[in-house]
């Protein structure tokens, strides 16, 4: 079973956690006012701490650069299977959605915490994309059916990472 670990800190910290891991599947990421490092693996989790998810449906690949895009989304038990059928019907279509890479859809191991994690050319792209009627059509089944919190919470990542660290 594939699964997503994710840990936040300092860029100079999660460097240097990055230096022990040669091996491991471990990519930072960094916006303006955060890092993180992502681990992508079927074996145990390298970091001691962060977020734990199983990857449940994962489309296309990546190619090296552009950008990360997070969105967490909490659901009641009622809720997920609305989600998971919407999802699904969603994905139908990332194959054709410009400037996508590659789309994973994760659900945290430990609460009914679902995390969509898509990567992109560009912004530019995501942005799009979230104005064409497939979101549209997905943000009004999550307002229809009353969910909690919908997409209520995005962070956007740069790759691969660019350095402003005082070395």
């Amino acid at each position: 079973m594939k699964k997503i670990f994710i840990t936040t800190g300092t860029e100079h910290y999660l460097r240097q956690l990055m230096a022990n891991y040669t091996g491991g599947n471990v990519t930072l990421l960094q916006n303006f006012s955060q890092s993180l490092l992502y681990q992508e693996s079927s074996g145990e989790k390298l970091f001691q701490e962060g977020a734990e998810y199983r990857v449940l449906q994962s489309s296309g690949s990546l190619k090296g650069f552009g950008i990360v895009v997070f969105e967490y989304i909490q659901l009641r038990d009622e809720e997920i299977p609305i989600f998971l059928q919407m999802y699904q019907r969603a994905s139908l279509h990332f194959a054709e959605t410009l400037g996508l890479q590659s789309m994973k859809l994760t659900k945290s191991i430990s609460a009914n915490k679902f995390l969509i994690i898509s990567f992109w050319d560009s912004e530019v792209f995501f942005h799009d994309w979230k104005k064409t009627s497939l979101h549209k059509e997905i943000m009004n089944i999550m307002k229809k059916n009353n969910t909690q919190v919908g997409f209520s919470h995005e962070d956007i990542y740069h790759y691969p990472e660019f350095s402003h660290d005082a070395k």
